[in-house]
C-alpha cells in the first residue's frame, strides 16, 4: 500500500478552512426547562464555561479486515491495526502539533484550555484523575456488543481495537459501540462519534469530572486511525478527527422528582466531527529523504488545520447561543 491512488493527509496542508467538513455531533435535545435533555441550551447558563480542562486526547484504531475467499471454497480473514505503542505515538504526535493552535484559539474567545498539569493541582485531584473511567449507559454497552457480534460475523471477522493516549492523559472512552471500519476506503461513520443517548456518559464527563477538577467544563480530543499492511509494509491513514465538550447541567432537578436517563447533573456542551469518506494516508512510501521531511511538515500544517477549524466552530457554537 504505498498511497499512490489515495488521499494524503499532507494534501491539507493549504487548506486553513475545513468548516464544511466538521459536522456538529452531539445530541440535539437540547434541555428543556426542568433540566430534562442531553445538550446543555447555553441561554440557560449564567456564565459561560472559561476555565476548560482538556482531559483527554487519544487515537483509536478499530482494526479493519480484508476477506478473501467464497462459501464455497471457504473464506478467510486478514485482520491489520496499529500496536498498542503505534496509537500511543500517534496521539503524542497529534498532541505536540495542535496542543498550542487548538488553546490559542479558545483563548481569542475567552476560553482558557488546561493542561493535566495546569488542572492537577492537589494530590487528590491527581488520585482521581489517574483512576477516572467515564462510565457508560446499558444502551451504549449493548450497542457496542452488537457491534461486536457483527465484526465477528459476516464479511468483518475482527473485534481488534487499540486506544492509546498522548503521555499525561487519561483514557476517557467515549464510546464502547466500536466502529466498523472499511477496509476498501480506510473510513469509519462521518457522524456518530459518542453515543447520542448515553446519559451515563454525559453525568460522569460533564459532572462528575468537572466537579472532582473544579472547571467550568471539559474536552476531549479523539482521533480515529487505520492502518493497512501490503507486502509486510504498513500505511497509516487518518478517518477522522474529534473533539466534545462537557460540562454540568446549569438546572437543577427539581424537588420531589426522580432521575432518569432523561435528566443528567452532566451534559454535552458542544462537540465537532471531522471524518473523511476516504482515510487520509498519513505516512506514504516515499524514498527521498528530503521530500519525506517536507511530507512530514506538511502532515503538521493539515491536521493543525483541522484542529483549528474544529476549536473555531465550537467555540462559534458556545458564544452563538451565550
Amino acid at each position: 500500500m504505498g498511497c499512490k491512488s489515495v488521499p494524503k493527509l499532507s494534501h491539507y496542508a493549504d487548506k486553513t478552512d475545513l468548516s464544511s467538513k466538521a459536522r456538529y455531533d452531539v445530541s440535539k435535545s437540547t434541555i428543556r426547562d426542568n433540566g430534562r435533555g442531553f445538550t446543555v441550551d447555553f441561554a440557560k447558563l449564567k456564565n459561560s464555561p472559561r476555565r476548560i480542562a482538556l482531559v483527554s486526547f487519544y487515537v483509536e484504531d478499530p482494526g479493519i479486515t480484508k476477506k478473501s475467499g467464497t462459501n464455497s471454497t471457504g473464506k478467510s480473514y486478514h485482520t491489520t491495526n496499529t500496536s498498542q505503542a503505534g496509537v500511543e505515538a500517534f496521539a503524542d504526535y497529534f498532541y505536540k502539533v495542535s496542543a498550542d493552535t487548538m488553546a490559542r484559539i479558545f483563548k481569542a474567545n475567552d476560553m482558557d484550555i488546561l493542561k493535566p498539569s495546569e488542572f492537577l493541582v492537589t494530590d487528590d485531584k491527581k488520585e482521581y484523575y489517574k483512576s477516572f473511567e467515564a462510565k457508560h449507559s446499558t444502551l451504549n454497552k449493548i450497542g457496542g456488543k452488537i457491534t461486536a457480534y457483527f465484526k465477528k460475523s459476516g464479511d468483518y471477522g475482527t473485534t481488534l481495537e487499540s486506544k492509546g493516549t498522548a503521555p499525561g492523559f487519561t483514557l476517557c472512552n467515549l464510546n464502547t459501540n466500536n466502529f466498523i471500519a472499511s477496509a476498501k476506503n480506510k473510513s469509519v461513520k462521518l457522524n456518530g462519534g459518542v453515543g447520542e443517548f448515553d446519559d451515563k456518559l454525559i453525568e460522569s464527563m460533564g459532572y462528575d469530572l468537572c466537579t472532582k477538577l473544579d472547571v467550568d467544563a471539559v474536552i476531549v480530543v479523539t482521533n480515529t486511525i487505520v492502518c493497512d499492511t501490503k507486502h509486510r509494509k504498513a500505511r497509516h491513514f487518518l478517518s477522522a478527527v474529534s473533539m466534545y465538550m462537557f460540562g454540568p447541567n446549569p438546572l437543577p432537578l427539581a424537588e420531589g422528582k426522580k432521575d432518569n436517563m432523561f435528566y443528567s447533573k452532566g451534559l454535552f456542551y458542544s462537540g465537532y466531527r471531522m471524518a473523511f469518506k476516504k482515510g487520509l494516508c498519513i505516512d506514504p512510501r516515499i524514498k527521498d529523504e528530503v521530500k519525506k521531511t517536507e511530507n512530514e511538515k506538511l502532515n503538521e500544517k493539515a491536521y493543525n488545520n483541522m484542529v483549528a477549524t474544529i476549536a473555531a466552530k465550537m467555540c462559534a457554537n458556545v458564544k452563538d447561543k451565550s
